[in-house]
């Protein structure tokens, strides 16, 4: 039964029925979530999180989940660097270590944004 942006759950717990809900994941369009990384990078303290899908074109394993907190844009490679164009790449660096990192940008599945830092899936297919 939905309702509203709600899920109503029954459930049965120690011989009563209890009706929760949950609340549906927020969704955000990937153009939105690069921009608002864009604005969170400028500021000095603020960091974000995000969860995406890994893959290695030269050893050709992938496909697990990676969450990494902490993070901050960079500057995108120049493209002498690569053979793929640089705008398929999400570069960032994590802040406490100042480890550069970088995922294809279509695989980034979820983020989460300060201060409360709540993820929000990512879809591609929306504007």
């Amino acid at each position: 039964m939905k309702m509203a942006g709600f899920l109503f759950v029954l459930s049965v717990c120690r011989s009563a029925i209890y009706l929760r809900y949950m609340r549906k994941e927020q969704v955000i369009s990937g153009a939105e979530a690069i921009r608002r990384m864009r604005l969170i990078s400028k500021m000095k303290d603020e960091t974000f999180t995000l969860i995406h899908f890994t893959c290695n074109m030269k050893t050709g394993v992938g496909g697990e989940l990676r969450k990494v907190e902490h993070c901050r844009l960079r500057p995108a490679m120049p493209e002498k660097v690569t053979k793929v164009d640089p705008d398929h790449y999400l570069t960032y660096t994590i802040s406490d270590t100042d480890e550069p990192r970088m995922c294809w940008k279509k695989l980034l599945r979820f983020v989460a944004f300060p201060p409360r830092y709540e993820l929000l899936k990512v879809d591609w297919f929306i504007d």
